[in-house]
């Protein structure tokens, strides 16, 4: 699950970079969502892990 995590939060950041630079708007938000993918992953892990 960490690496999928990494890989969500490396695209969204170069697909954030990449929009900012072009200018494309659709390209910022799977930006947003893939890192909004990668928070909503770790907030299931935290709450799946028993304490």
């Amino acid at each position: 699950m960490i690496a999928l995590r990494l890989a969500l939060i490396g695209a969204g950041v170069m697909a954030f970079v990449f929009a900012l630079r072009t200018g494309t708007e659709w390209v910022r938000w799977v930006g947003i969502a893939c890192l909004a993918g990668a928070l909503l992953i770790r907030l299931v892990e935290r709450l799946r892990k028993p304490r």
